[in-house]
């Protein structure tokens, strides 16, 4: 993500919150930025479920399946390690990202098949391969 300003991290967000992005269009490092932004506004708890609500909406809007709650809290679980709220919104979401940023780093934690799975689809499961 290149670096962009607090107001258009916000924006981001607003597009996501209300559909205005095709699937294709929102990628793995938009999703970082939206994960900072709901940890900043409360604890992970409330992040958490917030997100799951807005990407519930998302994926329902555009008709298409693919929610992984395993996905979401392992992501969401590495933000909230990572940010630092001392910090001003863009520059957590720029450490966070450059962090962050290469989405395959989850299959060091995890299987495909343990990932795919309906239990890491509709549940939280434990990593197969490592702890982190």
């Amino acid at each position: 993500m290149k670096d962009v300003t607090d107001a258009e991290i916000l924006t981001l967000v607003e597009r996501l919150e209300r559909c205005l992005f095709w699937p294709s269009e929102f990628h793995h490092k938009d999703h970082l930025a939206v994960a900072v932004t709901y940890l900043y506004a409360g604890n992970f708890d409330a992040a958490m479920e917030k997100l799951r609500t807005t990407l519930a909406r998302f994926i329902s809007h555009h008709g298409v399946s693919g929610y992984n709650e395993t996905l979401t809290r392992f992501w969401l679980l590495q933000v909230e390690k990572r940010i630092d709220r001392q910090l001003c919104l863009q520059e957590s979401v720029r450490r966070v990202t450059a962090e962050l940023g290469r989405k395959e780093m989850i299959y060091e934690f995890y299987s495909r098949e343990k990932l795919n799975s309906p239990e890491a689809k509709q549940g939280w499961v434990e990593p197969d391969l490592k702890m982190w």
